[in-house]
């Protein structure tokens, strides 16, 4: 609570936004993710359909890093 207090946090549950300050004056803004607003995914075939239609289409590679477990003081705490 001290910590908030010092950077004069505001928190909006409802919007899942907090506000803080930093020394300098300046405000920061951290928005949580919507779970409701989540990428959709769709099949293949449907996606072909879409690109033969003329939709914009992107292509993106996703690769799993083997990570160690992080130092506690590693981990930022808000």
């Amino acid at each position: 609570m001290d910590w908030l207090a010092k950077h004069k946090a505001t928190i909006d549950y409802e919007k899942k936004l907090l506000t803080l300050a930093t020394p300098e004056g300046e405000r920061l803004l951290y928005r949580g993710t919507n779970p409701k607003q989540a990428i959709p995914i769709i099949s293949t075939t449907l996606a072909f359909r879409l690109v033969r239609k003329g939709c914009p289409a992107y292509l993106c590679e996703v690769k799993v890093a083997e990570t160690q477990e992080p130092n506690p003081g590693e981990i930022p705490i808000v």
